[in-house]
């Protein structure tokens, strides 16, 4: 496997087929020619045109693993903003994996029988996905739900983005994504708005101060107005 330094992988096709005994390693180098030239077009089509492509064949039946490997933010640079960025690149990368899983299968000339096993991976750019998702829900629904729900999914959030962002290898990608993770957590607020049936009692209220503190010390860009750690004062009047 090539190492990528400061580039992500944004998708990768694996196939492991049992293929016939007859094979010829021409066919083989034939066949890695192939699937290379494939998903560096692709790759250059649904991504952007400076990715790089790997493909790696281990012995005995054949484990092909075909990689994409990027900067996620020139591969959104021309989607719009950050968040509909990360929309339109998973479906691209999906579908660009998916692809490259189907040539692969269809090299080798591998029916059901013959078939190992297939993923179609989507890396970093899959938990990108899924953080932006939980971001989105959110904030759609932040009053809508009680106030414990709301700190539990703020909590999710905060250790979701911590994972993800140690598997971030370019830093502009990191910087960017710790950005939009500030303008998130900056806009949460600090008295959170719930249902009137479910109004929370102050071990709750506790509880959301404590998860949304942290999650702004954290990736806040806010710094001088961050609120205290732990529970309001027992003094202070909060409308909730």
């Amino acid at each position: 496997m090539a190492d990528y330094i400061d580039k992500n992988i944004l998708c990768q096709a694996y196939v492991h087929v049992e293929l016939p005994d007859d094979i010829t390693e021409e066919r083989l180098e034939e066949i890695k020619t192939h699937l290379t030239q494939f998903a560096d077009s692709r790759g250059k089509f649904f991504v952007y045109q400076d990715v790089i492509v790997d493909v790696e064949f281990r012995e005995g039946s054949l484990k092909a693993y075909v990689t994409i490997a990027g900067a996620i933010y020139l591969a959104i640079a021309g989607y719009g903003s950050f968040r509909s960025g990360v929309d339109y690149l998973y479906t691209d990368v999906k579908r660009l994996a998916d692809a490259m899983v189907a040539e692969g299968l269809f090299m080798t000339q591998a029916k059901h029988e013959a078939i190992r096993r297939t993923e179609a991976r989507t890396g970093v750019i899959g938990s990108l996905k899924i953080l932006v998702d939980d971001m989105n829900v959110l904030e759609a629904s932040i009053g809508q739900i009680s106030v414990d729900e709301a700190a539990r999914r703020i909590k999710k959030i905060k250790d979701d983005a911590d994972v993800l962002l140690i598997n971030v290898r370019a830093d502009e990608d990191a910087t960017n994504i710790q950005s939009e993770l500030g303008d998130f957590v900056d806009k949460l607020p600090e008295r959170c708005p719930h249902p009137p049936e479910q109004r929370p009692d102050s071990a709750a209220i506790a509880v959301y101060y404590d998860v949304l503190s942290e999650f702004r010390k954290a990736y806040g860009k806010k710094k001088k107005t961050a609120m205290p750690s732990g529970p309001p004062p027992r003094s202070r009047k909060f409308k909730l």
